[in-house]
């Protein structure tokens, strides 16, 4: 049987009006206030009806982020050294600073050098959040024994926009990795009172502990232990490299850098072993002392460095707001010119940075000029230039104590740590020969 169009027409009429009657018919049953018992959200991609006691936090009515999840089914915790940053401070031919350049980029040394050791801290609690590694410490050096190490570098950081570049090497020599982060911090950021506390930078650390735990990911149980076996060696042949440089084969790779191959394992029992042990564990004693300096570093500079990045933030989002319209009005006329000034001046220049560098020339001498007339400013400018006169945070004299010998450490904490390590191999030594005198 065949429909004509107008007999269509009519059983679709008749179509709507019984789905009209079944739903009119359904909500009598449900009664009047379907709005309180039908709950909004999706679970496992079916909706989620039923009475409920109020709007879930799954719902889609809250915009707090989900927080990742870093299971860690492993025996092997790998202990973690994060240096300070590197500064990031342009430098000449000679690797001294090159001051000309840290003016046209509109750099301030000072905070520079205090964000270098705020970012290894901030990196540190963002890893330590993982429960996927052993210790995890800020050392002044990357000098210092440990199975991991956390290299960062500033690469751009003006109040609104971070750039970071971290490189991940284990105690064999091997590279895990290097990745770039980039972040940039909304102009209403401040806005919001529940940000009062929050560092606008957090994000870019929570991404680089995810980068750093997918590469351990990676890492199968044997590789874990042979990477800590090879610190224990490492280590061990600072006392004694006629001993335990028998056990690892150093090699260069195809890159020129140094590895460090397992060849054999020295006998738990050995003498020498029994030995290095307990000096290891001072070593490592003295670094866990080091991260209260380096949290009250962070502590004494929050209120500065948070007011600084609140009074400049708008000021860089404006300026290179401007920059940009006026780049784009230019067309080939006054900017092009200066673009290609910047560009004979620095031949590894990109034309994908061209904006951002003028941006950044225009932003260091506007916020340079704010922070000499904001009052406020003026002080928090003083405490960070203090704050940062050095990578290498001061620390006072302290004494240590390991088997009855006593030693004070005075200076930075670079010195204080190379103080100590003296220290420890003078105690082998006299172990070695008893009959000598400390």
């Amino acid at each position: 049987m065949f429909l004509t169009k107008k007999s269509a027409y009519g059983w679709v009429d008749n179509i709507k009006r019984i789905s009209l009657i079944v739903c009119t018919s359904l909500l009598g049953f449900t009664g009047c206030k379907t709005l309180d018992t039908i709950a909004v959200g999706d679970v496992g991609g079916i909706p989620q009806v039923g009475p409920q006691t109020g709007p879930q936090r799954d719902s889609g009515l809250y915009s707090e982020p989900k927080k990742k999840h870093y299971p860690y089914l492993s025996e092997v915790y790998l202990d973690v050294v994060i240096p300070v940053f590197d500064p990031g401070l342009p430098l000449n031919e000679w690797g001294d600073i090159d001051y000309k350049s840290v003016e046209k980029q509109g750099i301030w040394p000072q905070l520079r050098r205090s964000e270098a050791n705020r970012f290894a801290v901030e990196t540190r609690r963002a890893v330590e959040k993982l429960n996927a590694f052993g210790a995890v410490s800020v050392v002044p050096s990357a000098f210092v024994s440990g199975d991991v190490y956390i290299l960062g570098h500033i690469m751009e950081s003006d109040s609104e926009t971070i750039r970071l570049a971290v490189a991940i090497v284990d105690s064999q020599g091997k590279s895990w990795g290097k990745k770039e982060f980039t972040h940039q911090v909304a102009e209403g950021f401040f806005r919001d009172r529940a940000n009062v506390d929050k560092d606008p930078y957090e994000p870019i650390f929570n991404r680089i502990a995810d980068y750093i735990y997918q590469r351990l990911a990676h890492k199968s149980e044997t590789e874990k232990k042979t990477i800590k076996t090879i610190t224990d060696l490492r280590y061990a042949q600072l006392y004694s490299p006629e001993v335990f440089g028998q056990h690892i084969k150093v090699q260069k790779n195809w890159a020129g850098n140094t590895e460090y191959q397992l060849v054999s394992l020295p006998s738990e029992n050995a003498a020498m072993v029994q030995r290095i042990k307990p000096l290891k564990v001072q070593d490592q004693l003295f670094i866990d002392r080091l991260q209260p300096h380096y949290e009250g570093f962070n502590a004494r500079s929050d209120e500065s460095y948070r007011t600084w990045q609140k009074e400049t933030l708008p000021e860089v989002v404006s300026i290179k707001k401007n920059w940009g319209e006026r780049n784009l009005r230019a067309g080939a006329g006054i900017a092009l010119a200066t673009l290609a000034v910047l560009l004979s001046k620095n031949s590894n220049s990109k034309a994908g940075d061209i904006g951002t560098t003028v941006g950044l020339l225009a932003s260091g001498f506007f916020i340079n000029s704010a922070l000499n007339k904001n009052a406020e400013l003026k002080i928090h400018k003083q405490s960070i230039d203090e704050l940062g006169e050095s990578l290498d945070i001061e620390l006072s004299p302290q004494l240590m104590v390991h088997n009855d010998h006593t030693v004070e450490l005075t200076g930075t904490a670079n010195e204080q740590y190379q103080q100590w390590k003296n220290h420890l191999k003078a105690i082998y030594e006299l172990e070695k020969t008893p009959n000598k005198q400390l």
